[in-house]
């Protein structure tokens, strides 16, 4: 029983932290790139376009990492047992 508890355990704590550490990756990474394209558009005011277009391009990108963490907190959470499975589990 110990090592399934393990197990479970184990799993229940990747899928909690998973959606959430990418969520705050995210968003420090989102923040910086904007930051940086307001600094560098206050900087260059004639390469607004070219900025833009850079930042909207690194936005799409770090996007997919909260993305790939709400993919792995679904797989994860595809692996739980039922309760039905849980208690033959314990017999």
């Amino acid at each position: 029983m110990g090592s399934i508890g393990n197990y479970f355990g184990l799993l229940a704590l990747g899928a909690a932290l998973a959606p959430g550490l990418a969520a705050v990756g995210a968003g420090i990474g989102e923040g910086l790139i904007f930051s940086a394209a307001i600094q560098g558009i206050a900087r260059q005011p004639e390469s607004q376009s070219r900025i833009q277009t850079l930042m909207f391009i690194c936005f799409g990108l770090v996007e997919t990492l909260f993305i790939f963490g709400f993919v792995i907190f679904i797989m994860l959470m595809q692996r739980f047992p039922t309760p039905d499975q849980i208690t033959t589990m314990l017999k």
